[in-house]
C-alpha cells in the first residue's frame, strides 16, 4: 500500500492502456513486441481473426446451424449490453422476443469454453455468496479485453490518450473481470434498491470485500459509501489510475495492478 515513484506509475499506466487496446493473446502480445509497442504498426488483423477463429471452431463441435447462430449473437451482444442502463445482460437485446431457454445452452456453450465469463449478482451479501447468487440477473464478460476493443472498433488513441468517453469505464470493468477469473476468483457483483452498485465482490480471509473500479483518478463514488454503511466490510478496495495507497478503510489499487488481487494474501 505504498506508494511508487509518479514517473513508473505513468509509464505502467501507459503499459496498461496499450494493453487494453491488444489484450493478452501471446500472437498479439509477440506483434506488439515486434513493432516496438508502436500501436500504429501493430496488426489490428491478428485480433479479428482470433475472434474469427474462435466462431468457427463450433463447426467442430455444434451440427446445429441454428445453435451456432444464437452462440454468435450473443457473443457479438457482449459489447453493447456491457453499457445497458440495467446493469445486466438481457436476451431480449438479442432478440426482442429472446427468452432464456431459447439461449440456455448457447450460453453454456460459450461459458464452458471460457470465450467469456459470467458475474452474477448478488441477492443478499452473505456468506458463502455462491449460496445467495442470482442465476438469473447477471453480467457477461469477454475472455479477453483486446477481444472486446476489437469488437467495439475503437480508435486505439482514444484509450491511449486517455480521453474522456463513457464505455470507458466498462473496458476496465472488463479487464478486471478477466483479471480475477484468471486469479481463480468467482465473480459476484451487488447492487441495492436504487442506483447503488458495487463493479466485484471478493469473498476471502477476510469476508465479503467490495471491489470498485474507475477508469480514471476520479474516486467519488456514493455506491461503495453506501455499500460500506450498509455492510461494514473489514476494508474496501478501489482499483483506479491512482497511485497505491491505503485511505479511509479504502486500499488504492491502480489498475495495471489488479493482478495483486487474490482470493488469499
Amino acid at each position: 500500500m505504498t506508494p511508487i515513484s509518479n514517473p513508473l506509475h505513468e509509464k505502467l499506466l501507459n503499459l496498461y492502456r496499450l494493453y487494453l487496446c491488444i489484450g493478452g493473446m501471446p500472437q498479439a502480445v509477440q506483434n506488439i513486441i515486434d513493432v516496438n509497442q508502436n500501436i500504429f504498426d501493430f496488426d489490428k488483423e491478428i485480433i479479428s481473426n482470433i475472434i474469427e477463429s474462435y466462431l468457427n471452431d463450433m463447426n467442430q463441435y455444434i451440427l446445429n446451424n441454428t445453435e451456432k447462430s444464437k452462440i454468435e449473437a450473443i457473443y457479438k451482444s457482449i459489447p453493447s449490453q456491457l453499457g445497458n442502463k440495467s446493469n445486466k445482460f438481457q436476451y431480449t437485446k438479442i432478440n426482442s422476443n429472446a427468452r432464456s431457454r431459447d439461449y440456455e445452452s448457447a450460453m453454456q456453450w460459450l461459458l464452458s469454453s471460457t470465450m467469456i465469463y459470467k458475474c452474477n449478482l448478488l441477492k443478499s451479501i452473505q456468506i458463502p455468496p455462491k449460496a445467495y447468487e442470482d442465476v438469473e440477473y447477471f453480467k457477461l464478460y469477454l475472455s479477453d479485453v483486446g477481444l472486446l476493443t476489437s469488437l467495439l472498433e475503437i480508435q486505439y488513441n482514444d484509450i491511449l490518450l486517455d480521453n474522456n468517453f463513457l464505455y470507458k469505464g466498462n473496458i476496465a470493468e472488463n479487464y478486471i473481470a478477466q483479471t480475477l477469473v484468471r486469479n481463480g476468483i468467482s465473480l459476484y457483483y451487488w447492487k441495492s434498491n436504487s442506483d447503488a452498485e458495487i463493479d466485484f465482490i471478493l469473498y476471502n480471509e477476510d469476508g465479503l470485500i467490495p471491489i470498485e473500479v474507475k477508469a480514471s483518478d476520479n474516486i467519488t463514488s456514493k455506491s461503495l459509501n453506501s455499500y460500506v454503511k450498509q455492510y461494514k466490510p473489514k476494508y474496501s478496495i478501489r482499483i483506479s489510475s491512482k497511485n497505491f495507497g491505503f485511505e479511509n478503510n479504502i486500499k488504492s489499487v491502480p489498475l495495471y495492478a489488479a493482478f495483486l488481487i487474490r482470493r488469499s494474501n
